[in-house]
């Protein structure tokens, strides 16, 4: 009855949310790379290279994910929709 129209056309809508997904994954694996950074057999470690490294890869892949969500539900300038 009120169904909305995709701001995207077919291909391109696809093409956004398989971007989308993978950088979900990218983002899972990142979470995961903190915790495994943090957490060493001895207890939690703070300030290790590898950590701080994790850290800015998680932002920076929240980021891109974000962005790339966002991009899904607004208009693009590649599908020629105005």
């Amino acid at each position: 009855m009120f169904k909305k129209k995709s701001p995207h056309v077919g291909a391109c809508m696809a093409l956004h949310v398989v971007v989308s997904v993978l950088l979900f994954v990218a983002a899972v694996a990142a979470i995961l790379g903190v915790y495994k950074a943090h957490v060493l057999s001895t207890g939690l470690a703070f300030g290790t290279t590898s950590g701080s490294l994790a850290l800015v890869a998680l932002a920076i892949v929240l980021h891109t994910w974000m962005k790339q969500t966002i991009a899904c539900v607004t208009k693009c300038e590649a599908c020629g929709i105005k």
